[in-house]
């Protein structure tokens, strides 16, 4: 048996068709694009940060890189956002001013929303990725280097999905290796099951290849307006 990580924080499916968003009137399609676009977002901020994908992974930027001890200043990540909006917006690149009120109140809001997290999930930041499984675990097998990069690019396309607090990260490992085996015809281990290495079981596998096919199905993901006035 693998233990790696506090269970506490994993929902069941009555928790997600319920969470905060879907109370408060936004349907689960709106909902599902919203949370691809924030995950686009963190993605290409790390890489302009010149992070690593652990920092990435875990969803919130300025927060991550102090738990994966690659930290970044509260107004290095507020330039890069700034920056980024500007961009997605079509303005003019401009100079955020490190001394305005606006910066202020972004550093503050910055901090106040770090408060905000670390309280919603009980100062438990200790997590488990998937990429960390994917690699162990393929280092074990004769797989082609096309295959290892298809499932470290699935294992990215996970975390802009529920997965990640539905199934544990050796479980999510699992159903990418399948899927990244399957479409490169690679046999998967069955002597003893792969999965049964990792400690997944099949319906959790079979879970996981479902939500990643319906992932790449879907349109890029743009902002959706949802304040109410």
């Amino acid at each position: 048996m693998i233990y790696t990580t506090i269970d506490t924080f994993y929902l069941i499916d009555e928790q997600l068709t319920n969470s905060p968003s879907r109370k408060d009137g936004i349907d689960e399609a709106t909902e599902t694009s919203l949370r691809i676009y924030g995950c686009d977002l963190i993605q290409e901020s790390g890489i302009l940060l010149r992070l690593p994908q652990a920092v990435m992974a875990p969803g919130s930027v300025w927060l991550a890189s102090k738990l994966e001890v690659n930290p970044r200043k509260a107004r290095q990540v507020l330039i890069i956002f700034h920056k980024m909006e500007c961009k997605r917006e079509n303005l003019p690149i401009d100079h955020l001013d490190l001394y305005s009120k606006i910066y202020v109140d972004l550093k503050m809001e910055l901090s106040r929303i770090e408060r905000h997290i670390l309280k919603e999930m009980g100062f438990i930041c200790h997590v488990e990725h998937p990429h960390k499984f994917i690699s162990d675990y393929l280092a074990t097998l004769e797989t082609p280097p096309e295959l290892r990069q298809e499932a470290w690019n699935l294992a990215n396309d996970s975390l802009r999905t529920t997965l990640c607090v539905r199934f544990k990260s050796e479980v999510v490992a699992c159903g990418v290796i399948y899927a990244s085996s399957r479409r490169f015809q690679v046999p998967f281990p069955e002597l003893p099951p792969g999965w049964k290495v990792l400690d997944a079981e099949k319906s959790g596998i079979d879970e996981v290849c479902r939500v990643l096919a319906h992932r790449c199905s879907l349109p890029k993901a743009h902002y959706l307006p949802i304040c109410k006035d």
